[in-house]
């Protein structure tokens, strides 16, 4: 992202390699899609077949337009099928994933070489001409691939306090005085900011952001839209995901309480109200996304642009239909609805989604579950966000099985993802080949590790995890998101 989630934003395609979505093209002469397994990397090895691997997901609208425009292009249809082996990624249910090319925001496109060795990373939306420039190159990224994917090393524990410092001052350089929020290109609700800023006694920029991002608040159904493209808050991308929910109710509850405004506790109520109404399970847990358009997938029952869409009042959306929902209860998402739902007082509503997630995302071992499916790769930002999520209802409620779940979940957490310094982004992966078989020490989830061990008593492991990933060129790597950093070294005491 710049950082993970402003990355995220750049440009979006974000589509799925399982099943369903295999099935819902297998008609519309698009590319043969395989799904990320072994299989698929030894067949490109045993075939000398490069890869392509298109980074995506379902609720991004120029996911839908490069999907529907340069995949079903017949001279990039025939270069993939003479030379290449075409993986498709839902970065959603690969959070590993998602944190490796975030920077290049969605769709990544990716190519690799047919042992699985990087040769090119491209940014958002490729028009045919230009994927298919990019795909000529190959022979010659090949002969200069060095395989190298080296990481910045950590610092010592005792040298945080520089980093934090430099973090300020960073955080200082993005800050726009005219629009408010960091980073003047595009304009990002970026919640933990705001938290921080709340948090740190900076209320002034703090209470100014939530006040000019109100423009991406839906004054219909509630939430909070992605981002604004343009350099103020006037030009909406209408996705609403949970990890901008969740920041973003906790950043309107925290100036609702610090100010007392009326219309930022209405911004916080509307958000519970959207999380309620289009983002909850009938169990209680929480989804991922809902799409940008109406009928992305299926345009033959009218695809209506968001633009439009959203421009509407509540019966003209619903005669429409309603966009799509990504339904999969994914536990980094879950556990940042809870700690939001924590911050703005409704306890029940985290409860009753606690209750079932300790039973179906939790194993014995105390590793966190991508989904109640997953059975082979854990994730650090899961197991991450999930243990924070309880130890926050945790700290509010007083109950003692919630304090469990988050001590147990942070020592398996520790088991599974690395005994010294900043933890590695997932368990060892079977499926993986080639450059995804070196696994990576994420910035942002270890973020939120670290504040997760502050939170169970744990701080001097949390104090080596922040090390771990504060050189100063991490640190300038994730641009404007620098506020859950902030927060985390100040809950592990580090200034």
């Amino acid at each position: 992202m710049a950082r993970g989630t402003l990355r995220l934003v750049l440009a979006c395609t974000l589509l799925s390699c399982a099943g369903a979505a295999k099935a819902r093209r297998a008609d519309r002469g698009s590319v043969d899609w395989q799904p990320w397994e072994a299989e698929t990397f030894e067949r490109a090895r045993s075939e000398g077949r490069y890869l392509l691997v298109d980074c995506a997901a379902e609720w991004c609208h120029w996911c839908h337009v490069m999907d529907d425009t340069t995949y079903r292009d017949p001279r990039v249809l025939e270069a993939l099928e003479k030379r290449f082996v075409a993986v498709k990624v839902d970065i959603d249910a690969r959070p590993d994933l998602a944190e490796r090319y975030g920077e290049w925001g969605w769709p990544a496109t990716i190519v690799l070489s047919p042992d699985a060795q990087e040769l090119g990373k491209f940014r958002g939306y490729l028009p045919p001409e230009r994927l298919l420039e990019q795909l000529g190159r190959l022979d010659g990224a090949a002969a200069r691939a060095t395989g190298s994917d080296d990481e910045a090393p950590g610092i010592a524990v005792n040298a945080l306090g520089g980093a934090v410092k430099h973090a300020l001052e960073r955080l200082d350089f993005f800050w726009d005085e005219r629009d408010g929020s960091w980073g003047l290109k595009r304009k990002v609700p970026i919640g933990m900011n705001v938290v921080w800023e709340l948090t740190a006694g900076n209320s002034q920029r703090g209470l100014y952001t939530l006040e000019k991002q109100r423009a991406l608040l839906d004054p219909v159904w509630g939430g909070i839209y992605q981002y604004s493209a343009a350099e103020d808050w006037n030009s909406p991308h209408y996705e609403k995901l949970m990890t901008y929910q969740a920041p973003n109710l906790e950043a309107y509850a925290l100036g609702a309480a610090f100010s007392g405004r009326a219309d930022f506790r209405a911004a916080s109520r509307g958000i519970v109200g959207y999380i309620a109404g289009f983002l909850t399970a009938p169990d209680g847990t929480f989804y991922v996304n809902q799409d940008a358009d109406l009928n992305a997938h299926q345009r033959e029952q009218g695809f209506v642009e968001g633009k439009l869409y959203y421009a509407k009042a509540d019966p003209e959306r619903r005669a429409l239909g309603l966009p799509w929902v990504d339904t999969h209860v994914y536990a980094r998402e879950n556990g940042l609805a809870l700690a939001a739902l924590v911050a703005s007082g409704d306890l029940d509503r985290a409860r009753r989604a606690a209750n079932v997630l300790v039973r179906t995302h939790l194993t014995s071992r105390g590793q966190v579950k991508h989904d109640p499916k997953a059975v082979k790769t854990f994730f650090l930002a899961d197991a991450a966000a999930l243990g924070l999520g309880f130890a926050r209802l945790a700290e509010a409620t007083g109950d003692v099985q919630y304090a469990w779940a988050a001590n147990r979940i942070a020592q398996g957490m520790l088991e599974s993802f690395g005994s010294s310094g900043a933890l590695y982004d997932s368990t060892s992966d079977p499926e993986a080949a080639g450059v995804f078989a070196r696994r990576q020490k994420p910035f942002v989830h270890n973020v939120v590790a670290a504040r997760l061990l502050a939170a169970v008593g744990m701080k001097e492991r949390g104090l080596e995890v922040l090390a771990g990933i504060s050189s100063t060129a991490r640190i300038d790597a994730e641009g404007a998101w620098l506020g859950e950093y902030l927060l985390a070294a100040k809950e592990l005491g580090a200034f």
